[in-house]
Formats: structure tokens, sequence, C-alpha cells
């Protein structure tokens, strides 16, 4: 609470602080409050020191009078001094307005002056400028009198001198005087141009309508005017150079061009010469390059006779190279044969080409260098012309369309041992096209082996269809197969490369490559060797009509180089063509390769059609270039390098198609989701929708295979698909850590379904014998891990004692592994003492075809 103080201290305090802006230092009086009763003492106090103020002011002004007296004394005398000073300034100002005033009179006389000097000037430029318009006007006069007398000449050296003149009046800057005499001359420039042209159109008369060309030597105005006054006119004008390019273009379109271009109809003008001019005369059928020549060659005369020789060489620049190009590129080279046959006309026709050269090389026109170089170049214009020939044939194979695919057969005759493997097992190692890979060289194995029965009966000679796989595949035990990896290549899928001592099986044998083995290749004493035999192994496949129209070609090819190469028959121009003439094959060969992609795209089976096209192709070349002596490389045979690319690339197609397939089942096979709640919906559903989409797609491939492939190669490629399939599905329930019962069964009524595709491995009719036996399928040759697939699905029902005894019994040890084996075990059983013993009697066993499980997909 603020303390109380007396009004005396606060009224003090105020006024301390109204006359000396001081705070009390008291701080009870700071703190104070200022009560409403304190308000009159406080206006008292104030009124007080008011009058004390007044009374202090006015004693300070009575002290200091004196002093102000004498202040304002000395500014009465400053101010006088100030108005004398103006006085003076004023009078001074006066004075220098009277000097400018001087000054500006002085300007304004010597402006006068120089414009009375301009004047001068401008009055003699005047008349100067006024005397050369009168010069020009005069120049302009006689030059337009001489135009209207088509005196060409004299009107231009009258220009010519009127733009001298001009040029001087425009360095005085006569603007608007020069722009009108500009005009006036450009006037006349015109009516000198119009009049030149029109002696020049006169002199050389152009008839478009009625196509014909005429040249005169004068022609007649006001008075004779010569050709050479024309040109002359022209060139001064700088019109010559154009008017030689429009002659040039109007010789071309009215007389050249209608005999060189034959019409809808193949009609060509008739050309007549005369010492008058060149006329067409009406239309007749398209005749011999001899006949074009010579109607050309008479142009070329009658101009060069009816011109100057300097304006006929100037018109050869514009003309001939347009000729030359139209003659090569149209006439000549339609008469270029495209065969032998015409070699003689073509020959001759070289010698007019020669000839026309000549003629243009003696008047000094242009064009003959293009005429000499294609006359030396006609080897190469012929081999361009069959090479056009050959690919236009290979156009017209692929515009007709994919044909009815025939029947082709590879044949080979082999002598093989008895004892050989062929004799002891199903089939021999397939060599089908063994060189998958253009890198490797290594030579794989061929057909060796035929059932062992059949080699007992003596006959020397037989022909065994399908390659000779007769025999009966329930006496056969097949033993080791190859995983394939991921990523491998396609000859895997046909078992090219297979490893021979493992035991590995396949079914057919490649003419191609098949080899006799040597009598003592098993190490045997040659004195002991078993007996051989003839065998001759048979295949037959589809191809379409492509192949056998490209060797047509091909084989006309070889028949030209054959002619070619006997010098005493052969006309001297073609025979450089030789070498280049070899080179058609590959070229419609590689036009093949780089076509068929898209050509068989329209056949469901085009890739398959292409790999039997391209290796019967492949195949028939090789044996031309056997069969022909011609020329190759040092180390190759004949068409080498394209019997190479072309087996490259069918097997790229059969292996693109193949991966395309591969891809197509796994996909399938995805959509069962690796047989997880096969049991349960929907998952159940799923997994029936797989299975039955892949069996599915595999039969119809088949089907569709069926009209393309070779039976062993139908058997292999459908074989490779479904080892993709099974390796899958064993990998994929091999996975599963527990396998409830029902489960079990369901996994096992899948492998049935896929069990049942081996129908589609049944042996050829042809292979059958007359014993009464249904035949046997020949899964397990084609597909390797097919009896492992067999033995998962018996496990998958089968009880420990079972599955003990295929493993202790059975040839249960021969495809899984120990490891694969318990590991199936304790997924289908739940743990008992009963598993435990079973597991512990298969390791004790040590069998087992692989320590742990090396399956790969």
């Amino acid at each position: 609470m603020p303390s109380r103080i007396a009004e005396d201290r606060l009224s003090e305090a105020v006024l301390q602080f109204v006359q000396e802006s001081a705070y009390p230092e008291d701080e009870d009086v700071v703190s104070a409050e200022l009560p409403p009763s304190a308000l009159t003492s406080l206006s008292k106090l104030l009124d007080q020191a008011r009058i004390d103020v007044k009374a202090s002011i006015r004693e300070l002004s009575r002290i200091s009078a004196p002093d102000i007296d004498g202040w304002i004394s000395q500014a009465k005398q400053l101010r006088d001094e100030i108005e004398d000073s103006q006085k003076l300034a004023h009078s001074i100002t006066a004075g220098a307005r009277r000097g400018e005033e001087h000054d500006r009179a002085l300007q304004d006389a010597k402006a006068k002056v120089d414009l009375l000097d301009s004047e001068v000037v401008f009055n003699d430029t005047l008349a100067s400028t006024l005397q050369r318009v009168h010069d020009v006007q005069s120049t302009l006069d006689g030059a337009e009198k001489a135009t209207a007398d088509y005196k060409l000449m004299d009107a231009i050296a009258n220009m010519r001198d009127a733009e001298r003149l001009l040029k001087a009046i425009r360095s005085s800057r006569a603007t608007r005087l020069t722009e009108l005499l500009q005009a006036r001359i450009t006037d006349l420039s015109s009516s000198l141009e119009h009049a030149a042209v029109d002696c020049w159109d006169s002199i050389i008369q152009l008839d478009k309508k009625n196509s014909a060309l005429s040249i005169q030597q004068d022609t007649h105005r006001i008075s004779k005017i010569e050709l050479s006054t024309v040109i002359a006119a022209l060139s001064k004008l700088d019109l010559l150079e154009t008017s030689i390019n429009k002659l040039a273009r109007g010789v071309e379109t009215v007389t050249l061009r209608p005999r060189l271009q034959a019409d809808a109809q193949g009609r060509v003008a008739v050309l007549l010469v005369t010492d008058e001019g060149i006329q067409l005369d009406g239309l007749k059928s398209s005749d011999s390059v001899q006949s074009l020549l010579s109607d050309v060659s008479s142009v070329i005369e009658y101009l060069d006779k009816n011109l100057p020789q300097n304006i006929a060489r100037r018109l050869s620049e514009h003309l001939m190279p347009n000729l030359t190009s139209r003659l090569v590129s149209g006439p000549l080279l339609s008469s270029v044969p495209a065969d032998l046959a015409g070699i003689g006309g073509f020959k001759g026709l070289l010698g007019l080409v020669t000839q026309f050269a000549d003629l243009l090389a003696s008047k000094g026109w242009h064009g003959k260098d293009e005429l000499v170089k294609w006359v030396s170049e006609a080897p190469n214009v012929w081999l361009r012309r069959r090479r056009e020939r050959s690919l236009e044939g290979l156009r017209k194979i692929f515009a007709i369309g994919l044909s009815n695919p025939r029947a082709a057969e590879r044949i080979e005759t082999q002598v093989v041992s008895q004892e050989d493997k062929i004799f002891a097992t199903e089939g021999g190692n397939d060599d089908w096209n063994a060189k998958w890979d253009d890198e490797d060289n290594e030579q794989l194995p061929t057909a060796k082996t035929i059932a062992s029965d059949q080699g007992q009966n003596g006959a020397d000679e037989e022909d065994m269809s399908a390659w000779g796989l007769d025999e009966d595949v329930a006496s056969h035990k097949p033993e080791k197969f190859d995983q394939p990896e991921e990523g491998e290549d396609e000859a895997d899928a046909w078992g090219w490369g297979d490893d021979a001592a493992e035991g590995n099986i396949s079914t057919a044998a490649s003419p191609a490559k098949a080899k006799t083995a040597p009598p003592n290749s098993n190490g045997r004493n040659a004195a002991a060797a078993p007996r051989a035999r003839e065998i001759t192994l048979k295949e037959t496949y589809y191809i379409t009509a492509v192949p056998d129209e490209i060797l047509e070609l091909i084989s006309q090819v070889i028949s030209d180089y054959k002619s070619l190469s006997h010098s005493n028959s052969v006309p001297n121009p073609i025979k450089p063509a030789l070498p280049g003439l070899l080179t058609l094959p590959g070229l419609m060969l590689s036009l093949y390769r780089a076509t068929a992609p898209n050509f068989y795209a329209c056949n469901s089976s085009g890739n398959m059609f292409i790999y039997n096209d391209s290796l019967y192709m492949a195949e028939q070349l090789r044996k031309l270039a056997q069969d022909e002596i011609l020329p190759h490389k040092s180390g190759e045979t004949a068409f080498g390098s394209d019997i190479s690319a072309l087996e490259l690339f069918g097997k790229r197609a059969y292996g693109k198609e193949m991966d395309s397939q591969r891809t197509i089942l796994s996909d399938l096979l995805d959509g069962a989701q690796d047989f997880s709640s096969c049991t349960e919906p929907p998952f159940a559903h799923e997994c029936d929708v797989a299975i039955s989409s892949v069996v599915d797609r595999l039969r119809e491939l088949h089907k569709q295979w069926t009209p393309v492939l070779s039976h062993s190669a139908l058997l292999q490629s459908t074989g490779s698909l479904l080892s993709t399939v099974v390796n899958k599905i064993i990998v994929d329930i091999g996975d599963m850590n527990d396998i409830s019962e029902p489960e079990s069964q369901k996994l096992a009524s899948f492998c049935n379904r896929i069990a049942l595709l081996e129908d589609l491995f049944l042996p050829e009719q042809a292979d059958k014998k007359d014993t009464g036996e249904a035949p046997l399928p020949r899964t397990a040759i084609y597909v390797p891990n097919w009896l492992k697939f067999q033995f998962l699905s018996n496990i998958l029902e089968s009880s420990l004692v079972d599955i003990k005894y295929l493993w202790t019994e059975g040839e249960l040890s021969l495809e899984y592994g120990v490891n694969e084996l318990v590991d199936l075990i304790e997924a289908l059983f739940s743990d008992s003492e009963h598993r435990r013993r079973a597991i512990a009697e298969i390791k004790r066993s040590g069998r087992g075809r692989y320590l742990s499980s090396t399956l790969k997909f």
C-alpha cells in the first residue's frame, strides 16, 4: 500500500519536476499517491512560481536595455549597405545584357553569310545534277529507241552508260530522283530481256504442243538478227545460262523423254530428225536399244550442228547427266540379260554403248565418262541383274506362301558290330544335328545300337523304320539319366552329347554325322572282333515347298557358274563376274534367314518347319558341294559357312520353340502353387486345373507336331517338355515338409494323370511285330526322370513296409538317393518307432543313386 506523505512535500516535488525535470530522490515521495486535496496547494505553489519567473524576466530586461539599443543601430547600418550593394549589382547585370545583345547580332549576321554560301553551293550542285539527269534521260531515250528497233547490243550499251551515270547521281544523295531513274532503267532492262528472249525463242523454236524442235540461224524483226547477236545479248543480260537450261529441259521433255519412256501400252514415240528440225511422229512398240541410241545420236548431231560450239557444250552440261542416267537405269539395264542365253546380245549392246560414248567424245559433249564406266562395269552390271532375278525369285516363293508339306527322308547305311550297344539296347544315341552350338566342335556319338535279338537273326541288311527302334522296351532296364540344368541348350532335350559311359539312351541316328566304329574300339583283340553287319537307318520328316524352290534357284546359279567356267565358250565381258556369281546362294540364304521368322509365323508349327527346312537345305547343299567342283577357302568346303549358318538358324528356331513351350508349361504348373494345400479349396481346384492344362497342352503339341517332325524327333521334343513337367513336380513334392494322407492321395492322382501321357511315346505302326502283343511305350527313353517319377507315385501310395521293400529288393535305390527318400518318408509319415527303424535301415544299406538330392530344375 503506498505511504501517505504530506501534501507540501508532494507539491514541492511536482514543482521541482516542472522547473528542473528532476525526479524526487525519496522513494516515499515517488511511490506516494497524489490525493485530490493536494491539488489546491499545488496550484497555489505553481502560481507563485510563475509570478517569480515574470519578475526575474523584467529585472533582466531592465539591466540589458543599453546593449539592445546598440544592436538595433548596427542593424540599420547593415540594411543601408545591403541596399547599396543591390543597386551596384543591378547596374552590372544591365551591362551584361547589353553585351549579350551585341553577341546575338553578330551570330545572326554570321548565319546569314553561311546561308548565302550554302545556297551558292546548292545551286552549283543542282545545276550539275540536273545536267547528269539530263544525260541519263538522253541515254535512256537512246536505249529505248534501240530496244524498239531490236538493236539489242546498242540498247545494252546505252543502258550500261545510264547505270554508270546514275551511280554518280546516287553519290549526291538525290534519293527520290535516283529512284525514279532506277525504275526507268529497270523497265528498260525488262524490255531488253523480253526482246532478247523473244529473239532466242524465235530462232530456237520449241513447240511443246506439236512435239517439235527447230533451230534457225537468224530471225527477222525490224531488221535481221543473227543467233550470235542474240547469244551475246543474253550473255550481257546474264540470261544465257537460264536460256540454255530451259532449252535442255525442253529438248528432254519434248523429244527425248517420249522416246525413252514407254507408256502404259509399252509404246514409245517415233523420232524424226531432219535438217529442218526434230519431230515426233506417232507411236510405235518399244524396239531395240540400237534403234534408241541411233535416235538419240541423231538428236545430238542435230543440236551440235545447228548451235554454236560453246552453246552446244554448255547445253550438254545440262542435258547429258539426266539423259545418261535415264539410259543406264532404263533401256540399258532392262536389256541386260538375267541368264546366259542373252550374253551374245549383251556383248553387242556393250559395243553400241561404246560407239555412242565415242560420238559424245568426238563432239565434245559430256556423258562419255558415265557410259564408259557402265561398259567397264559390265560384269558387275550383269551380276547385279542376276542377283535381282534370284532375289525376285525368292520373294515370289515367299509370296506364294507355305504349300502343303511333303515327306522327306534321311537315309544312312552303316556297318556296325553285332556286339555294339545298338544290339543290346533299345536304341542308339541320337545325333540329330549334333552341333547345337556352332562353337562346339566336339564330335558327338552317333547311332550304334539295334536290339540284340534282331542282330542275331542273321539279316545282313534291314530297313529299320524310325531308325531301327523295333524292340520291346519291357526287356530294357534304363540306367542313370542326367538331370537337365536350368538354361541348358536344346541339345540336352534331344539327348545330344550324353555320356555314353553312364548308359544314357537315345533313339535316333544322324546320317550326316554317323561314323562306323573301328573294330577294336572296345579294346578287344582285332582278331576276336565280333562279326560286323550292315544296317539301313531311315528317318521321315516333313518340309514345305520353300526349300525345293530355293535349292532350284541355287542349282541354276551353279549351272551358270559351270557354263561361265568354260573359257572357250564364255564371252569375255562377263568372265570377271565368276567370283561374284557364287555369292548369290549365300545372299539368298541370308534373305531366307532374315525373313523366315515372319514368313513362317502364320503357321502354328512355323519354328519346327523352319528347323526341318533349314536342315534339309543344309543337307542338300552339303551333297551339292560334294558333287560339284566349286572354289572354296582352304580348309573349308563350298557353302561351308552357309551350311553352318542354316543349321544354326534351324536349331535356334527349334530352341526358341522349345523354350517358349517350356515357359508355357512352367507357367501352367505355377498355378498349382507348389501343390501346397492341394486338398483345400480353392487351392485344390487350382491344382486340378494346372494338371489338366499341362496334360492338354502336351497332347495338343504332340498332335500339332506329328505332321511336321520325324517320329523320333517328335518323341524327343515331347519327352523334353514332359521332362520339364516331371522335374518340376518331383522338386515341388520333394520340397513339401509335411504331406497328409489326403494330400498324398491327391498328389498320387496328379502323378497318375501325368503318367497317362505314356501313350504319346508308343512306337510307330511300322515298328510293331506280328506277335499279337500290344506295343509298350518308350517314355523312359525320352524322359530322363520318368522312372523316378513313377517311383514317386508309388511312394505316395505305399506303406513304410512297401517303401522299404522297394528300396532293398526293388530298383528304388537306382533312382533315389538316401537323403531324398528319407525326406519323403519324414514328410509322409508321422514320427514313430516304425518310421525311425525304417529310416535307420535305409541309411544303413548305404545304397542309392545319390547321397543327397541333386535334382536341379
